[in-house]
């Protein structure tokens, strides 16, 4: 007989006895993990835990496991040959008309949306693209046609840059299909425009009362509806430093709450439980479909059904059995959720609770014991209270360990972030988040029948927004509460390869400081130059600004809610730009000190740097174009001197030798004048570099490096560093006091020794 009978009276086999669902989900998800690697792999991992359940548990599990396992991945491997097969023949498909039903609501405005789209018909009809467009913004549901090209997916491009190709990769995306910026045809069903009308409805009513623009709706928004608040860093900034993240956008944890506001509701005007537990299944997958959809809410949702389908059958309910059920369901539906950071802490958190609250509930018992003195028989009803209170208590910070200590792991991963503060944080914020979302889903079902007491709902709802945001931000700023474990040290100059000729760069001194000099335009200062950075550990407190071009102010004060910046040298006094006005007029009121260029001579850099002012445009110029106001700024680096020109143009450069300036320096950092030629012979035979390093974004035709004057630096004998070709480019000083310029596309270095 093959199997050992006795296997199931054993630690392991009784284990599996009681979580069948779990341990087969977890073997699964073994096999499709090794299968990313390569299939040998996984064949190997899966034929060893079943021949393991087959010797020690029982030949049907290990049967079970390994046709289960075998299953997934091969369905995980049709799938991602699928998606890279219909990469390839899209991206072979001539420039021409393309049609697509969305699958979500597009993000962005009538410049620029995209969002995820099934393509319908064409060379390979139901493959999954990421569709860039413009005009009216679409919803979910709406079929679009444009006229446009296929494209790879973006790649990163920048040191510690998040990896969006390959994110958008394991959703299943094959391509981009980028439009020619000319709106195309939409059409709006009957069903699609009516979900969009519920949603939206939705939205309104959980803030109605409130200003929309206020911090309090942009809380409510972002905890009821999942909604990120624009430009409004600093708010996540609080709750990722408190551990407290999951509160601030919809997750399985606002599911299995309003499951619960449901059930508590349900209880109280007397519902059986079973017909409670009919009742509470629509509503709890109709508040993930309102809120997107996303991956760990329909998680939850799935759970919350095995789990509470229990009571239906009249079964013992098992969280670990409901974790395992829907994960296995996911593994065999489509294994590439499992290489998604959010899936993963999805998973991983529950699991840690499920398994770990027991355990952790130990560290706490003292807590929920009674006084020995004082039987719980005679207490009175204060004493009662009391002691249910700090069992409670006991309870949440039993689950809150669990959760940390299960999470770790990942958010370090993923985030090289640990937060153990989110231990006594989750104790405060999960009650007010549960506070807030009870108060939200009250406020929109009264809104059609009293819509005065509906606002009046939501201006109580933000007050507790507001304490929510204030006590996140409280634990966030408690000392050792969190701290990075990935960590740039050593001093650098990192010059970010940005699209549309956005600029920004950041000079670290490793463990001394930061600075930006420009931080690009307010997208890509968002989506590439902070995750960069918070990648690196590294955190600028200093900003330096070249000229009042939106696309490399960062947004204004999109950046000083990103980073703690204290100190701002601006080129000029005046400008028309709306982020420059930002910077000049609301910089100060957030604590932020402003220079000005043509008052400044000198700025004292991280590790003994000095940037030099060399040139500051007329100060009140107002009408003049941005590019021709760029102050000009040198960096002397332990005997190196690098010289940022930004977008200046000739115009500029003859003005600075005019003056008979000392313009000398080693390596010219470049953008690209719109309308002027730049780095003119008689300014390159003052500076005289020994490189160039130049941005060269593929569009627009005016940002690009001219090919005749690529060949004429190298000509010189100047080295190009041609961003379209390295990326992003790091500049490091070695131990012999060479410069190190390495590019993150090539990785070869160019090495320059001291003249």
């Amino acid at each position: 007989m093959t199997g050992n009978p006795t296997g199931l009276r054993s630690g392991p086999g009784r284990w599996v006895a009681r979580h069948p669902l779990f341990a087969t989900s977890i073997v699964v998800t073994g096999g499709v993990a090794m299968a990313d690697i390569h299939i040998a792999a996984a064949a190997v991992v899966i034929t060893l835990a079943a021949a393991a359940a087959c010797r020690w548990i029982h030949w049907k599990t290990g049967c079970i496991w390994w046709l289960c396992a075998s299953l997934a991945v091969a369905v995980f491997l049709i799938r991602s040959h699928a998606r890279d097969e219909a990469g390839r023949r899209l991206l072979a498909t001539p420039h021409g008309p393309a049609q697509a039903v969305l699958l979500k609501d597009p993000q962005g405005n009538p410049r620029h949306w995209s969002a995820p789209a099934r393509l319908i018909g064409g060379p390979v009809p139901g493959t999954r693209v990421w569709w860039e467009g413009s005009g009216p913004v679409p919803v979910a549901g709406s079929i679009v046609a444009a006229e446009g090209v296929f494209e790879n997916l973006p790649s990163p491009r920048n040191p510690g840059e998040f990896d969006r190709g390959a994110w958008l990769r394991r959703q299943g995306t094959a391509a981009m299909f980028r439009t020619d910026w000319k709106p195309g045809a939409v059409t709006t069903g009957k069903w699609a425009a009516r979900g969009a009308a519920i949603r939206h409805g939705f939205r309104h009513r959980v803030t109605d009362g409130l200003d929309p623009h206020s911090e309090s709706a942009a809380v409510i928004r972002a905890v009821v509806i999942g909604e990120p608040p624009p430009d409004a860093d600093s708010l996540i900034a609080a709750f990722r430093n408190s551990g407290t993240l999951h509160a601030f956008s919809v997750s399985g944890l606002h599911v299995a709450m309003v499951g619960s506001i449901g059930w508590l509701f349900l209880s109280w005007l007397g519902v059986p439980r079973r017909w409670a537990v009919i009742a509470l299944l629509p509503l709890i997958f109709g508040y993930s479909w309102i809120t997107g959809n996303s991956a760990p809410a329909v998680r939850s949702a799935w759970m919350a059904a095995v789990f509470l389908g229990a009571f239906v059958f009249r079964r013992k309910p098992d969280l670990l059995n409901a974790l395992g059920a829907v994960l296995l369901a996911a593994m065999l539906w489509d294994g590439r959720l499992l290489f998604q950071a959010g899936v993963q802490l999805s998973y991983g958190v529950v699991a840690a609770i499920a398994i770990g609250t027991a355990w952790a509930s130990r560290a706490f018992s003292w807590m929920a014991k009674p006084d020995p003195f004082l039987p719980e028989s005679i207490m009175n009803r204060g004493q009662a209270f009391l002691l249910d209170l700090r069992r409670r208590i006991a309870q949440s910070l039993a689950v809150s360990l669990a959760a940390a200590i299960g999470s770790a792991p990942l958010t370090i991963l993923h985030f090289g972030l640990v937060t153990p503060v989110s231990i006594l944080a989750g104790l405060v914020l999960i009650p007010l988040v549960f506070v807030l979302l009870t108060a939200a889903l009250v406020s929109v079902a009264l809104s059609p029948v009293l819509p005065p007491a509906a606002r009046a709902v939501n201006q109580a709802n933000g007050w507790v927004a507001n304490l929510s945001v204030r006590s996140a931000e409280f634990f966030a700023a408690i000392p050792g509460g969190h701290f990075q474990t990935r960590r740039e040290t050593r001093p650098m100059l990192i010059v970010y390869d940005l699209d549309y000729g956005a600029g920004a760069a950041c000079f670290s001194g490793g463990k001394d400081g930061a600075v930006l000099i420009d931080c690009g335009d307010r997208q890509s200062f968002r989506q590439r130059v902070t995750p960069s950075l918070r990648s690196l550990g590294i955190e600028p407190d200093s900003a330096v600004l070249t000229h009042p071009d939106g696309n490399h102010l960062g947004g204004g004060s999109t950046v000083w809610q990103a980073f703690p910046i204290r100190q701002a040298l601006l080129p000029v006094e005046l400008a028309r730009s709306p982020s420059h006005r930002q910077w000049l007029r609301e910089a100060p009121a957030a604590g932020v000190r402003t220079l000005q260029a043509a008052e400044t001579k000198t700025l004292a850099f991280p590790d003994d740097a000095t940037l030099e002012v060399l040139h500051a445009p007329d100060p009140k110029a107002v009408n003049t174009l941005a590019d021709d106001r760029v102050a000009l700024y040198r960096l002397h680096w332990h005997g190196w001197r690098i010289l940022f020109t930004s977008d200046a143009g000739m115009g500029t450069e003859l003005r600075l030798l005019d003056k008979g300036l000392d313009l000398s320096a080693d390596v010219i950092i470049a953008g690209r004048h719109r309308g002027d030629l730049t780095l003119c012979d008689r300014f390159l035979d003052a500076v005289h570099p020994m490189a160039i390093l130049a941005s060269n974004p593929p569009y627009p035709d005016s940002e690009r490096i001219p090919p005749d004057a690529a060949a004429y630096w190298k000509s010189r004998g100047i080295q190009l560093v041609d961003q379209a070709v390295t990326g992003g480019v790091t500049l490091t000083i070695d131990d012999h006091g060479r410069l190190v310029i390495t590019g993150y596309l090539t990785r070869e270095p160019l090495v320059l020794s001291p003249r």
